[in-house]
């Protein structure tokens, strides 16, 4: 396997595409168009987005404690880091900030991220097995149709990199929602396929080997409780993300930036200049 030699912010220094900008323009090209090609800022910012960052931030603090020190934090330790993280996100947002009725104002969502935390560390999970990287940062190249590699490399980061006794990986992905997951969805996701793929290239999975997959999902409900959910990305997995982010570069290529409408616009950043277009 491969140390990751550079950080992530000195791997977007080179010409790259993330499964964050994959996903984003699947779900709309046009959303893709004003974010990472004309580059508007966006009208606003969601409240639960930077609940998400300052939960994950506060997570990866939890998780690096046990991969460095051999122990975990303290609960008083890690709800002080996520109360300075969501502050700093607070403080350095230059849209107006989106809340919703969960939360709708900034002291409601710290309570709502303490609660999540404090849901967490009744029940970590993962027990006994070894925090091999937090936020572990990859590149990959994409291969095109005809089997050619791309200029353009794949990047991203591991949230969480586990290793059972047995030696076998468990990639984890954090996530904050207030509605269920389902397994189909859950097998479904691009993300983890996006994850088996970075893993593979940098020599972390042999060939035609299995990836297990897990999402670690804090659920913001009135009573916050944490869910974890099994799936497991294989080769084939693989080889379809590398074909449908070949097809997304296509598109991107032929400017083919057309409106999705749907469940999505709700909180889309850009509603004004979507109407305008």
């Amino acid at each position: 396997m491969n140390t990751p030699a550079r950080s992530l912010q000195q791997l977007r220094q080179e010409l790259h595409v993330s499964y964050s900008q994959i996903n984003t323009y699947l779900t709309c090209p046009l959303r893709y168009q004003f974010h990472y090609v004309q580059g508007r800022s966006p009208e606003h910012v969601g409240a639960s987005l930077l609940l998400g960052s300052a939960i994950h931030s506060s997570l990866a603090h939890y998780y690096e404690s046990l991969r460095d020190k051999g122990a975990a934090p303290s609960g008083d330790d890690v709800l002080d880091h996520f109360r300075e993280a969501l502050s700093r996100q607070l403080g350095q947002v230059q849209a107006p900030i989106l809340y919703k009725a969960e939360a709708p104002d900034a002291e409601t969502l710290l309570t709502q991220g303490e609660g999540l935390l404090r849901a967490f560390l009744v029940d970590p999970s993962f027990q006994g097995m070894e925090v091999i990287a937090v936020e572990l940062p990859l590149q990959a190249t994409l291969t095109s149709a005809d089997g050619a590699g791309h200029d353009i490399a794949l990047i991203g980061a591991v949230d969480l990199l586990l290793r059972d006794q047995l030696g076998r990986w468990l990639a984890v992905d954090h996530k904050t929602a207030k509605q269920a997951l389902t397994q189909e969805a859950i097998d479904r996701d691009l993300q983890f396929s996006a994850y088996a793929l970075l893993l593979a290239e940098n020599g972390y999975l042999e060939e035609g080997s299995s990836l297990h997959c897990a999402f670690n999902v804090l659920r913001k409900l009135k009573t916050p409780k944490v869910e974890r959910h099994l799936t497991l990305r294989t080769q084939n997995d693989r080889q379809r993300f590398a074909r449908v982010a070949d097809s997304v570069l296509a598109a991107i290529e032929a400017q083919v930036f057309v409106p999705c409408t749907g469940w999505q616009c709700a909180d889309c950043p850009y509603q004004k200049a979507c109407a305008d277009w």
